[in-house]
């Protein structure tokens, strides 16, 4: 098999000429595409020569895109002899893609079974917690759904770098995102790529209803839905989202190259992205709402001593300036002075913070004034069966390895409750 990087006129060439083949319509900047790249490399590897694959850049291809009706990405099709067999959006793990391909090569259409309602343990988000979860009871022998809105390991894959996981000095976010996804699906665990919408009662089962339509069922539930960033709330901001806002430093850095970029924020996430933004920007300015950071000090002292970054204290954020339908710049409040400044810039990346994901729960009653899950020392919640896991927790800390430690505590919590 052969993994190629075809533009439009290729890939109406391979259909032309009767191929069979699988189109894999992508972007750089898309987390699940990046993490469904790991997919097809392994399929590449259990394969062979069979099957080329074909890998679509969106961004290059904008016309063929909108052609082949792709809204969503990664948008996978399955083509039997310049046909198109079937499609599947969204990722797609190698249990499920490699038994589809061997139908594409074979006489069966490349389609899989319904997945199976009924399961002893739903996790909802296929993060740090919700992938450690699944491990842990997995293991233990229970029959296990994850479902995941976005790709397998949440936050991790939006992290360039990490510093500070046990055992590894130094390891690249996504790697170790599929890394831990791997040893969860090695257990037979079942992942859906799904975006749960609403946990009801029916009876001594919770039914998990999903954005698609489809629906699960078991008798417990680990909700490990994470956090979504928090957004400024000033003029331009919601417009200029994908024209020069952005959440993501790992998936959007290379769209500044050489050129000038503002961070917001003065947590861990801001200044850890900052170095990894400066590898490609000209210059990063960092704006703070005081001189009191809240980066550990190590990071820091990396962003202070670096040529291309500035931190500015005393600075509030009043507008996102456009010009030509782009980001052109940052209006900013200083509040030493009282005055304002108009700062340039090509992109705009807010790091303030970040609100659950439980708007599909709260009705439960389990979560706090803020929206976050109230747990208990087991990660359990008021409501029996159901418990928390991870950022979506109210709680002190949130990183990748306090995600895994509560992954653990509500998987063997849950193992608990079932076997009582």
């Amino acid at each position: 098999m052969a993994i190629l990087h075809a533009d439009a006129a290729q890939f109406r060439q391979m259909l032309a000429e009767g191929k069979t083949f699988l189109a894999d319509f992508y972007a750089q900047w898309c987390g699940p595409c990046k993490m469904l790249g790991y997919v097809l490399e392994d399929v590449e590897k259990q394969m062979g020569r069979r099957i080329d694959i074909v890998k679509i850049d969106i961004d290059q291809e904008p016309q063929l895109t909108e052609e082949m009706d792709v809204t969503i990405i990664p948008g996978l099709f399955f083509i039997k002899e310049g046909k198109i067999a079937s499609r599947y959006t969204g990722f797609l793990p190698l249990e499920r893609l490699q038994p589809r391909l061997e139908k594409l090569l074979g006489s069966q259409p490349p389609t899989e079974p319904a997945p199976a309602a009924n399961y002893d343990l739903i996790i909802i988000g296929g993060g740090a917690a919700g992938l450690t979860a699944a491990i842990y009871a997995r293991r233990a022998g229970l029959k296990i759904l994850v479902l995941e809105a976005f790709a397998p390991g949440g936050k991790l894959i939006k992290t360039f770098e990490l510093e500070n996981w046990p055992g590894l000095k130094n390891v690249n976010g996504s790697q170790l995102a599929y890394d831990i996804y791997e040893q969860a699906m090695a257990l037979g665990t079942t992942y859906l790529y799904e975006k749960a919408e609403a946990i009801t009662q029916d009876g001594r089962l919770y039914r998990v209803s999903c954005a698609s339509g489809l629906q699960f069922s078991a008798p417990a539930v680990i909700i490990a839905t994470g956090t979504v960033e928090r957004l400024l709330h000033i003029p331009g901001e919601q417009e200029m989202i994908g024209r020069g806002v952005s959440f993501c430093a790992v998936c959007d850095a290379a769209f500044y190259r050489d050129k000038p970029v503002i961070i917001i924020g003065a947590g861990n996430s801001a200044f850890e992205e900052s170095l990894y933004l400066a590898e490609f920007a000209s210059h990063i300015t960092i704006l703070a709402r005081s001189d009191k950071y809240s980066a550990e000090h190590i990071i820091q002292d990396k962003v202070a001593a670096h040529p291309k970054i500035t931190v500015l204290p005393w600075r509030i954020p009043q507008e996102i300036l456009v010009e030509n339908n782009r980001v052109a710049g940052v209006r900013v409040l200083n509040k030493t002075t009282g005055q304002e400044e108009i700062l340039e810039a090509k992109g705009v990346f807010p790091y303030i913070g970040a609100d659950p994901v439980t708007d599909f729960c709260r009705q439960l009653g389990i979560t706090n004034q803020y929206g976050y899950l109230a747990v208990n020392n087991d990660m359990s919640t008021a409501v029996p069966g159901i418990f928390g896991a991870g950022d979506v927790c109210d709680k002190v800390l949130r990183q990748g390895g306090t995600a895994t430690n509560d992954g653990a505590i509500a998987a063997q919590s849950a193992i608990k409750y079932l076997r009582g």
